[in-house]
């Protein structure tokens, strides 16, 4: 398969780091060997990879996929003074705590200490205290009010959640559609509900009036909630971050039952599989979204073909917009040296300049949110589809809040 130049371009950046990281005294580089005696260092997902939402954890796992591949590729991660073979172990949370705690323990009886995941503000907080006290370094997605904080150093953040970029994009959206009257529906648990505050406070902030309404996540019957969203008599639904099975359900149950306002989701990304259960675009109609990607640049199309050969899948924006932090990750792991010690890699990866060859030039965020900057923040877009017509996405710079 051939290696496209931005992993070229990466690699020679990952070495550059690696030797800086060296110096003149001798950097520990242990770690699991093959049958053969090479150094395999294998990086851990975390994720729902069935159900649902299951478009969230498989894009995960190719995230980790596809940055394991480019470093094999050239021949392999320079970790001190070996170089590693990248595995990537997979394991379904099933979109639970439970399921995500059960992942960390499963992890450390393997000697995982680097993992990509896990998904949901849920989730995190479930593995987040196992993790801590295992030294495992987590980079994460969660979206919960406490993802990220500052007794938990060395768990990061994939990418920012709507307390970054929900404003930019709903000051944007109203550009393109008229609305008034805001109803936000999202699951019951953390995972649905911490998204669903942050999203109020935001259209709140941008003087629109908003009322909630949740379900138990697993729900099969929407049609008691679909009445109720209709009884708050809304012209702009948020689907935060309901689940894109989900989410294509009640906007297909919605159209149906005569709502024509606008749909928005402020939670993460799965326009196509939205559009996919709700019965297409024209459906969805008027709808507009948070990507981490455009998905029809070049440079995208590259890495969507590359990630297709190797996981015979269609890429997700979210497969290539978490690919900087998968990255960053294993740049980190080349420059501290080390395939175990997991403090020295996360000093490192807080250095990280996130110059991306292929999403620009990033910042860190969290701060303000949080109480710690370990958040790898790209620019973004809004996509929207107007009349079940899908537009060109608008770019918006991540800027440190």
């Amino acid at each position: 398969m051939r290696v496209p130049r931005s992993a070229a371009a990466w690699m020679a950046c990952c070495m550059a780091l690696a030797l800086a990281g060296c110096g003149a005294d001798k950097v520990e580089a242990s770690g699991t060997t093959d049958e053969n005696g090479a150094c395999v260092l294998t990086i851990g997902t975390l994720g729902p990879l069935a159900g649902p939402a299951a478009d969230f954890g498989l894009s995960m796992k190719g995230t980790a996929d596809l940055a394991a591949a480019e470093v094999n590729q050239q021949g392999g991660l320079r970790v001190g003074e070996r170089t590693c073979h990248v595995r990537v172990s997979p394991y379904d949370t099933g979109y639970t705590s439970a399921g995500a705690a059960n992942g960390a323990g499963e992890f450390i009886g393997q000697g995982i200490r680097f993992v990509i995941g896990p998904m949901g503000a849920t989730e995190v907080t479930g593995m987040k205290p196992l993790a801590g006290r295992n030294d495992m370094l987590l980079v994460a997605n969660g979206f919960g009010r406490d993802a990220l904080q500052p007794r938990y150093p060395l768990v990061f953040h994939v990418a920012p959640g709507p307390s970054v970029w929900a404003a930019p994009i709903i000051a944007e959206a109203r550009k393109h559609f008229s609305f008034s009257k805001v109803t936000i529906v999202a699951t019951s648990d953390q995972s649905g509900s911490d998204i669903a505050d942050v999203n109020e406070i935001r259209f709140t902030q941008a003087g629109l009036p908003v009322s909630r309404e949740s379900y138990q996540r697993g729900t099969q019957d929407f049609a008691p909630i679909v009445s109720r969203i209709l009884g708050h008599d809304p012209d702009l639904v948020d689907l935060a971050s309901t689940p894109a099975a989900d989410a294509g359900t009640m906007v297909k149950q919605l159209r149906q039952a005569g709502y024509t306002g606008t749909f928005c989701r402020l939670g993460g990304e799965s326009t196509a599989e939205i559009a996919r259960v709700a019965g297409g675009n024209d459906v969805l109609g008027n709808f507009f979204y948070y990507s981490m990607v455009d998905l029809s640049d070049p440079r995208m199309q590259q890495l969507s073909a590359e990630y297709e050969q190797i996981a015979g899948r269609p890429a997700t924006s979210l497969t290539l917009g978490w690919l900087p932090a998968a990255r960053a990750l294993l740049r980190a792991i080349s420059a501290a040296g080390t395939t175990t010690d997991t403090q020295a890699v996360a000093a490192r990866l807080r250095q990280d300049p996130l110059e991306d060859p292929d999403l620009g030039r990033g910042v860190w965020t969290g701060q303000q949110e949080f109480g710690v900057d370990q958040e790898m923040s790209f620019p973004f877009y809004m996509g929207y589809i107007r009349d079940g017509q899908p537009q060109p996405l608008v770019r918006l710079e991540a800027t440190q809040p």
